[in-house]
């Protein structure tokens, strides 16, 4: 409900106006309105030629005339998911505020666009403690072919309809778990927000199940050891509970640049099956790995 003392409204210049007080009065009510997302798109690279702005979600460009025309875009507000099919079917990706003077490979490809909203929590939600959250898996390495997304728990996904099919994805939001086999078992890993390419050689074409992990479980409860591909904790990420005797499996190898132990200790070495020069890691951050950076092959517990 909003209130406005008549004392305060009599004579202040601003609400003698109607359509000004209107204006007002709106803006207190619904105040997430001022927060709207808003993104150009253009029709050429590097942001020129014609461009169209969409502040509401738009299910198909066809009407405006824009269809398959974007070469580049500037999101001003929000994150916006970008769909080559109309309806924000077929290959789609989520866009952060910022400037993206090329599309790469969207470019003159898209014919849907939409706010991704945060989600409120008000019924209907998982049973995860309200906790938001949003991958996009795809049948085809490099986020190709049509995305299946999720926004809750799928323990089976022969249910689905997308058993053993996921090459890629891309994480939206939160923190997921996928698996080779339905149940949450056989190879599991863990997935921050990101892109990934490729699942890599364990879980490429294999998954079954995946689940959105809770704020506490921060991919500790899964795992001792994190590995991440960008010094500082930054980039993609890989979680580990068990020895692993090649990396390659995961997609990961040669690739951790920083590491996080939360148990024990673990040796991390050059090559396949421990091989190589090893270095031995305790508890602890280590936020540049040095001359073991971007060279890890296989990582096992030695106590």
């Amino acid at each position: 409900m909003v209130t406005i003392e008549a004392s305060h409204t009599k004579d202040h210049p601003m609400l003698k106006s109607p359509f000004l007080f209107a204006l007002l009065l709106g803006a207190a009510a619904f105040p997430n309105l001022a927060n709207a997302g808003e993104l150009t798109l253009f029709s050429r690279d590097g942001f020129d030629g014609r461009e169209m702005t969409v502040r509401a979600p738009t299910p198909s460009l066809v009407d405006s005339g824009f269809n398959d025309r974007a070469s580049s875009m500037i999101v001003r507000s929000g994150r916006w998911e970008l769909c080559e099919d109309v309806g924000f079917e077929g290959r789609c990706a989520v866009y952060e505020q910022g400037e993206y003077p090329t599309l790469e490979r969207f470019d003159d490809r898209i014919s849907s666009a939409r706010e991704i909203m945060p989600e409120r929590g008000h019924g209907g939600g998982r049973p995860h403690g309200g906790r938001r959250g949003m991958i996009a898996l795809f049948p085809e390495r490099g986020l190709d072919g049509d995305a299946k997304r999720l926004r809750r728990d799928a323990d089976d996904f022969d249910q689905i309809d997308f058993n053993d099919s996921a090459s890629s994805a891309q994480v939206l939001d939160g923190t997921w778990q996928l698996c080779s086999d339905a149940g949450y078992r056989g190879t599991c890993r863990i997935f921050a927000p990101g892109r990934y390419d490729d699942l890599g050689r364990g879980l490429r074409g294999r998954v079954s199940s995946a689940r959105l992990l809770d704020e506490d479980d921060g991919g500790r409860r899964d795992g001792d050891v994190e590995l991440f591909s960008s010094a500082g904790f930054s980039g993609q990420r890989l979680v580990l509970r068990d020895d692993t005797r090649d990396l390659t499996e995961f997609g990961f190898n040669d690739r951790a640049d920083a590491l996080i132990v939360h148990r024990g200790q673990w040796e991390f070495c050059k090559h396949a099956d421990f091989g190589g020069r090893c270095m031995t890691y305790g508890p602890g951050r280590y936020e540049r790995l040095g001359p073991m950076g971007n060279l890890i092959s296989s990582v096992r517990r030695v106590r």
